[in-house]
């Protein structure tokens, strides 16, 4: 009889075809392996493959990963198959953090691996790896159904060799889940200090953006009963008090009300003619006269220094 290792004991020569030993971790870890329930999740065109691979060509039955469900609750594998945005990846974590342990993710294609063609555009992210911890890489663009079906397998020889005394989802102290990444301008973290740089660099940005701007007159509509001129602004609040707006050589002007403030990304309209009217809030009615009717002429707008903020041509009726 050979000799038994150290701690085993012996199994009666009567009942020797009859009981099967083994270990905790093979039964186990066989069970996961021939058992993994994928997420029916896709972001690009790796998911198209993913779809592919799970047609009666490739098969997935004969691997024990054929049941996809649609609920994170459901699911212990989280395929990342296409390009991963940065305001993608939000639900992405928060997907994987519905998941119950344990759980794999699997990252398919060069985009969820490292940014793909798409690496350095402002919106993508540089891996998903950044945010998740990836079990497996499939490369590729995209990675054919086969080698996927690769990298499953791959992801099962790696948990047949994981143990339940040293998997870390069974350890007291041990916490699963990811923080929801926070969109900004490659600023991810969800502490309070990043959280407030996040807000300052998009308020500076903001703010950049309209003091660059300026108020301008967009559009002049002068055919019918009703003329108007539309003013708007892309730069910061203005506020209009004492500025004028004339029409042809400054024959005719029209001073806005004092304390009129015009808001950034806002829009005004000042009517003139017959049939003018003031439907908006921030709509104005100049006259009841026609105001644009020389060819050539423009509408100007000077503020209250008189100096020229926007002039705007246009063509007689």
């Amino acid at each position: 009889m050979a000799e038994l290792p150290q701690g085993a004991a012996a199994v009666p020569e009567d009942v020797q075809s009859n009981v099967l030993l083994t270990t905790i971790d093979w039964i186990y870890n066989t069970g996961r392996t021939f058992s993994l329930w994928p997420m029916t999740f896709g972001l690009a065109c790796c998911a198209i493959e993913f779809i592919v691979a799970g047609t009666a060509r490739y098969d997935l039955s004969r691997f024990g990963m054929e049941v996809i469900r649609p609920s994170p609750r459901q699911c212990d594998l989280l395929l990342v198959s296409g390009t991963v945005t940065k305001k993608m990846v939000v639900p992405i974590v928060r997907l994987y953090n519905q998941m119950a342990e344990p759980r794999y993710v699997v990252s398919m294609g060069a985009c969820a691996t490292g940014g793909g063609p798409f690496k350095e555009g402002y919106n993508v992210v540089s891996g998903i790896d950044k945010f998740l911890p990836v079990d497996v890489y499939v490369p590729g663009c995209p990675p054919t159904p086969e080698a996927l079906l690769n990298g499953f397998i791959a992801l099962q020889q790696k948990i047949k060799k994981q143990s339940v005394r040293t998997v870390p989802w069974y350890r007291k102290d041990y916490t699963g889940e990811i923080p929801i990444p926070v969109l900004g301008p490659d600023i991810f973290g969800t502490a309070p200090d990043d959280m407030k740089r996040v807000r300052e660099v998009g308020l500076n940005r903001t703010m950049a953006a309209r003091a660059a701007g300026k108020l301008t007159i967009a559009e002049l509509h002068y055919q019918g009963a009703d003329e108007y001129v539309v003013i708007r602004n892309s730069g910061l609040a203005q506020d209009m008090t004492g500025w004028r707006l004339t029409s042809g050589q400054g024959d005719q002007s029209y001073a806005f009300p004092a304390g009129f403030v015009l808001m950034p990304d806002a829009e005004l309209r000042v009517h003139s003619g017959p049939g003018a009217a003031a439907p908006a809030a921030n709509d104005q009615v100049w006259t009841r006269q026609p105001v644009w009717h020389n060819e050539g002429d423009a509408a100007t707008i000077l503020d209250a220094d008189g100096n020229v903020v926007s002039s705007f041509s246009y063509k007689g009726s």
